[in-house]
């Protein structure tokens, strides 16, 4: 398994037992480590794995972080968008004298990540994850009054951070870091003007502030005020998929571009320079907002084409919240018990690696769906599918990364009728643990390697 070739642990059987839960869990990824493995020894060592001092976030990660970056080198952009979710590990506690009646203690962790992804949304990997609680002392105004350095949104530049980093190992890759409008810190901004050629990696942040900017070194105006007088470079239509029950639909979205500086307001921040590209839905349905995407970014943007490139990079962030429901949904992180932060990390970074595979399967049938299936599953997988679903022998040919992956997704359930469209995610993760368990069958009864 390409993701633990070059982990680092210390200790080769610590490598080894990594390997054998990253197997035992994908094999049934939504159940809890006592129903995903078979024996109570494998339960065992499973648990010791994980309570292992030796053992952290950043070692589990570690050959993950490796093959993905070794991924990342083979792309000429790659794109890594950055979000929090909120993970709430919920506990049972005894009733007093209450009957049947349940109680629960709530303990809510965030979870902030970076994956990397093609302008196609291939996703190759996790690059980075930090988990904390935050402090329900804080206040909005204390808040405000903290440094940078003090604050929860110290985290996107954080991974900024990791991001140029993987910028100075790959130099012949462009790198973009994106986020929506919870990363519109000017500390970012300064942070990446004050990096060098070599290590700076791209950003593209939607705004959230309406900051003041300099014009002509005097005269000042707002920043939507700015954008709303420029002139038009063009006009395109975009999908809006299916999102929190409403139905998918297309919106004609007005572009235009500007040139910008931000006036830098305390004793910290500084103006800088940077582009913006705003997008405008033109007449959006009655009763809804419509799009309206105010993009801020350190890449130079000249005409309506470059234009378009920032607005599709931006709209690919939305791969980090299907990878969140994979991990949610798919792994049923949330469900696991483990009472220490530490053991806690450590578990959510074996499910954030399953996870990764699980939606690296379903984003590249849907984006490259005529390359060979071997881009993503081994040569036993691909066939053991074709036995399984098709009934006869297996080419000799592979077959395509969509054929594979819907007969895959057709183990879980999916039917591929004329109005279905292509599988989702939950069906090709369902799909996928039935495989194993034929793979696992198959090998006990006949050998197969």
């Amino acid at each position: 398994m390409d993701e633990v070739k070059y982990q680092v642990m210390g200790d080769v059987r610590l490598n080894k037992r990594l390997s054998n839960i990253l197997s035992s869990l994908s094999s049934d990824p939504k159940n809890s480590i006592p129903c995903a493995n078979k024996t109570w020894a494998e339960t065992f060592a499973a648990y010791r794995f994980i309570e292992n001092d030796k053992v952290n976030f950043d070692s589990i990660m570690s050959g993950h972080k490796s093959a993905t970056l070794e991924r990342i080198k083979a792309q000429p952009v790659v794109l890594i968008p950055q979000d929090t979710t909120f993970l709430n590990f919920a506990t049972d506690l005894e009733s007093k004298e209450m009957g049947t009646l349940r109680r629960k203690e709530t303990n809510q962790q965030l979870l902030h990540t970076s994956i990397a992804i093609t302008p196609s949304r291939d996703n190759l990997g996790v690059v980075e994850g930090s988990m904390w609680q935050r402090d329900k002392k804080s206040s909005a105004n204390s808040r405000y009054t903290k440094s940078i350095q003090d604050k929860e949104s110290r985290r996107w530049l954080d991974h900024y951070e990791s991001t140029c980093q993987i910028q100075e190992r790959c130099p012949e890759t462009t790198i973009v870091s994106i986020a929506d409008r919870e990363g519109d810190i000017h500390e970012w901004f300064q942070l990446a003007e004050d990096q060098s050629e070599q290590r700076r990696a791209n950003y593209i942040v939607r705004a959230k502030a309406n900051r003041t900017l300099e014009i002509d070194g005097e005269e000042t105006i707002l920043l939507w005020d700015h954008m709303i007088e420029q002139k038009s470079i063009g006009k395109y239509t975009v999908e809006i998929p299916k999102r929190n029950g409403e139905p998918g639909r297309e919106a004609k979205v007005n572009v235009s571009t500007s040139e910008v500086r931000l006036l830098g307001k305390g004793k910290f921040k500084r103006p800088l320079s940077l582009y913006t590209v705003f997008a405008k839905e033109l007449n959006p349905p009655e009763g809804e907002k419509g799009i309206e995407w105010m993009l801020l970014t350190d890449l130079p943007v000249e005409d309506f084409k470059q234009a378009k490139i920032i607005i599709e990079w931006y709209r690919s962030r939305w791969e980090i919240e299907t990878y969140f429901r994979v991990v949610k949904g798919g792994c049923q992180i949330e469900n696991n018990r483990f009472r220490t932060e530490q053991r806690m990390l450590n578990c959510i970074a074996i499910y954030m690696i399953i996870g990764w595979r699980l939606h690296s399967m379903t984003t590249r049938a849907r984006r490259l769906p005529d390359t060979p299936c071997t881009s993503v599953y081994s040569e036993k997988e691909w066939r053991m599918i074709w036995m399984m679903r098709d009934k006869t022998p297996p080419p000799n040919k592979p077959p395509s990364m969509r054929e594979t992956t819907r007969m895959l997704a057709g183990l879980g359930g999916f039917l591929g009728r004329k109005g279905d469209g292509e599988p989702g995610i939950k069906t090709v993760w369902q799909g996928y643990t039935k495989l194993l368990h034929y793979i696992e069958a198959a090998e006990a009864l006949n050998g197969l390697k």
